[in-house]
């Protein structure tokens, strides 16, 4: 069943798709008991129950081994035992998608995992530091990138930094200390974390007051590297510690970011650099040499464009929405994007994320390092071929609609 724009509220049953749903899926049920020449239709029924009644129950099954897993994670086990578990979370959670085919459901329970696991990783570092540990200030370690948008899995880099109170010189070392452990023990649970984007890096950590001067300054200088890399604040989601600084951070980024029209045009500009991966007469754009021939980039063609569009559509409209489909709903609310486009705009999400986490499952969690995303057409359905191509093309037009926009606002 998609998502869709009527989804608001908490009750399945009052969705629109909901109905939709159940009309399709008993219309089905009535079609194959006429089409049976054996006069089975109490059988095809009664086996449909059955089903259901089996999905309902593995569905229950499911979330009660992650949960079992998350509070054993809560806990704040040795680094092996937290390795263990997170092999056993996303076999879990990837088995979960393979049955319910949910990339939303995917995604929440992903982060929810790695909200414990950022927890228990920061109690490990803070035991490890001994008496030093009473130097450390207040502090929140935020996620960037696709964990800042809530669509974290393990075969991409985990993006971090880490914001504190005002700090003294002793101070200092013991957070250059905390975060090195911090970096490591994400490392040794099995977590691709990003080599440069991390709290191990000075450039960051540090106080609301560093991170607001390095927003200003990146913002002034308005060089490619230094608007890259402040514009990579404008998706954060808090993991742990305190809220409240984390809170703040993304208050005073985010702020800064909304005043900068340089810095939404090297966004927009960017984004519309980016390709759709359709070609000529809508046909995909393929690795054209090497070992790649024939294949397709997911990553590059069509989540990375998707989420920069609604990134930067969330700037230029200062949409408080932290995940895709909320900020798609955020701006059908304020009459940013029409029905029909903010329906497009949903579905291609879920065809997107559902083609990324199948295409995840074909491999082991331990070697999450070395697969790209790239898909082999041939080897997609009738159906997912058409899926894909219509998403693309709701790709293109998000990047035009967003583009429009921009060159609307005032310079």
């Amino acid at each position: 069943m998609r998502f869709m724009v009527s989804t608001k509220g908490g009750d399945v049953t009052a969705w629109r798709a909901s109905d939709n749903f159940a009309v399709t899926y008993r219309q089905a049920l009535l079609d194959w008991a006429a089409s049976d020449r054996n006069g089975s239709a109490e059988n095809i029924f009664s086996g449909s129950l059955a089903a259901l009644a089996q999905s309902a129950e593995a569905h229950r099954s499911f979330h009660g081994q992650l949960d079992s897993l998350c509070a054993e994670g809560a806990s704040a086990p040795p680094a092996e035992r937290l390795k263990e578990l997170t092999i056993e979370y996303y076999d879990a959670l990837y088995r979960h998608m393979d049955r319910f085919h949910s990339a939303p459901a995917f995604y929440q329970k992903s982060m929810d995992f790695v909200k414990v696991l950022s927890v228990a990783i920061m109690a490990h570092a803070t035991e490890q530091l001994g008496v030093s540990a009473r130097n450390l200030p207040k502090m929140a370690l935020v996620a960037l990138g696709p964990a800042g948008r809530c669509e974290y899995s393990p075969f991409c880099q985990l993006q971090a930094l880490l914001v504190y109170n005002e700090v003294t010189a002793s101070q200092r070392q013991t957070i250059d200390r905390f975060c090195e452990i911090v970096h490591t023990e994400f490392e040794a649970i099995g977590l691709a974390i990003d080599p440069v984007i991390t709290p191990r890096n000075p450039e960051w950590r540090g106080s609301i007051a560093e991170w607001r001067h390095r927003c200003d300054e990146g913002l002034s200088t308005a060089t490619k590297d230094s608007l890259i890399a402040v514009l990579r604040l404008a998706d954060q989601y808090h993991l742990a510690s305190d809220e409240r600084i984390a809170r703040e951070l993304k208050e005073t980024t985010i702020t800064s970011l909304r005043k900068s029209r340089t810095a939404q045009a090297n966004l927009v500009g960017r984004l519309d650099s980016l390709s759709n991966g359709l070609g000529i007469m809508g046909r995909l754009k393929l690795e054209r040499h090497g070992a790649e021939r024939g294949l397709f980039r997911l990553l590059d063609h069509g989540l990375l464009p998707l989420s920069a569009a609604l990134s930067a559509l969330a700037l230029i409209k200062m949409s408080d929405a932290t995940s895709s489909c909320e900020r798609i709903l955020d701006f059908l609310e304020r009459r940013e994007l029409d029905v029909d486009l903010a329906e497009k705009l949903l579905t291609t999400w879920h065809s997107l994320h559902e083609l990324r986490l199948q295409h995840e499952q074909l491999f082991s969690f331990t070697d999450h390092g070395n697969h790209p995303l790239l898909l082999n057409p041939g080897e997609l359905t009738i159906e997912q071929r058409h899926s894909l191509n219509t998403a693309l093309a709701a790709v293109s037009a998000i990047q035009q609609h967003v583009a429009i926009i921009f060159s609307g606002t005032e310079a």
